[in-house]
């Protein structure tokens, strides 16, 4: 037998293992099973994995747990409270974001399938064959055919914040890549690429349409209605009430304080919630709330045109929940080391919240196996996290086998 054909046989076994096989470390069982499983793995005996995390666990929309880990401001000592400490939300902002433009649908001030060009005043898509085909839904479920990629990073202290305009225009805070705007590269509605950009569109088009900053329009349509009075889209706010002694220190991933970073594109990056604000969202998809009609929660954790089955309307969708729904949520992860997750099974009022300063990888995963023990299923990307985590080194123990068999043989 070749080495190629060993390979190949052992990536059959590895791929069917992980995909139809495998399961998370922690056993589907009762709330203590999950809930000790992710104490541990947040704990931090010997090396530490984080700076700071909060973890609430939800179950039939009530709060069951609700634990803190870390030390939230470096320079003062004080440790995570839950009800207190602000985190920098990252991209589980779009979550929120989607709730303020599903808003305005509702009261038919913006319609989803409408182009988005519509409703824009003080910024357009640069004109192309498909500018004005992109519309408010494409944008939300990221198939608008935009191909920006963004991937925010942020202004440090001293740099200067751009606007929304100047932003959409030639962003200057790309994670990765050349400044550059958001335009339309291909027909929407054909396929899903993720487009912080296209959120950053949905920030200016709720101004245009409400004539308000997005922060105090979202601050009166969905924060303060849902009960999350703590969070704020608004920094300069947050600041004004005496507040930011209480926001959690962002580490990087050696756990050093890192200075922080403002964003033009809070819409995509930068909510501001404490973990128990952030518990009452989750809680507003398994009760009658004040803000959204739940047809229209419903709509949004739906899979998309476009979407292959794996996202809404502002929503990652996981995997099905056995109701004819999807368990769903949002990560998100900020420079340099801010990885959160929330997510939810709508149809048992189940949830999780996980925020986390100091890694950007482990809430994802935690997330991960929270959705396994909850539905029995793994998400994909926790598959492939898994075949590559399994494949790299039985590859790598095939050469070696070979090696020594190649050698053996020569003696």
């Amino acid at each position: 037998m070749t080495i190629a054909t060993q390979r190949a046989i052992v990536m059959t076994i590895v791929m069917v293992e992980v995909f139809w096989i495998a399961r998370p470390a922690v056993p589907r069982g009762d709330l203590a099973t999950i809930k000790n499983y992710l104490i541990q793995k947040l704990s931090q005996p010997g090396k530490p994995k984080l700076g700071s995390a909060a973890l609430i666990l939800i179950q039939k929309g009530e709060v069951v747990a609700a634990h803190a880990f870390g030390i939230a401001n470096a320079a003062k000592k004080i440790p995570v409270q839950i009800d207190r400490t602000i985190y920098q939300m990252a991209s589980v902002s779009k979550m929120v974001t989607a709730w303020g433009i599903m808003k305005l649908v509702e009261e038919g001030r913006i319609a989803l399938d409408k182009p988005a060009n519509q409703y824009l005043k003080r910024w357009q898509f640069p004109v192309s064959q498909y500018s004005d085909k992109v519309t408010i839904r494409h944008l939300l479920s990221h198939t608008g055919g935009l191909d920006d990629l963004f991937g925010y990073a942020g202004f440090l202290p001293g740099e200067s914040i751009q606007s929304l305009e100047e932003s959409l225009t030639l962003t200057q805070d790309s994670m990765s890549g050349k400044p550059r705007g958001v335009t339309v590269a291909r027909e929407p509605g054909r396929n899903w690429l993720y487009s912080g950009g296209g959120y950053t569109v949905l920030q200016l088009l709720i101004e245009d349409v409400t004539q308000e900053s997005f922060s105090d329009y979202m601050k009166k349509a969905i924060l303060e209605p849902l009960g999350m009075r703590e969070s704020s889209f608004d920094w300069e706010a947050i600041a004004a009430s005496g507040r930011t002694d209480r926001l959690a220190t962002s580490f990087d991933e050696k756990l050093q304080p890192s200075p922080h970073r403002r964003y033009t594109a809070t819409a995509a990056a930068s909510l501001y919630a404490t973990p128990q604000d952030m518990a009452r969202f989750v809680q507003a998809y398994s009760r009658t709330n004040l803000v959204l009609k739940q047809e229209t929660l419903k709509q949004m954790i739906n899979p998309q045109p476009g979407a292959h089955q794996d996202w809404g309307l502002g929503h990652t969708l996981y995997v099905a929940n056995g109701a004819d729904e999807y368990t769903v949520g949002h990560d998100g992860g900020n420079l340099p080391a801010l990885g959160h997750t929330v997510r939810v099974n709508p149809a048992t009022g189940n949830g999780i919240v996980l925020l986390i300063s100091g890694n950007l990888e482990l809430a994802s995963q935690l997330g991960d196996d929270w959705v396994y023990w909850e539905t029995g299923k793994l998400p994909m990307n926790a598959k492939w996290r898994i075949l590559g985590s399994r494949l790299v080194p039985a590859l790598v123990g095939i050469g070696l086998g070979a090696l020594a068999i190649a050698t053996w043989s020569v003696q």
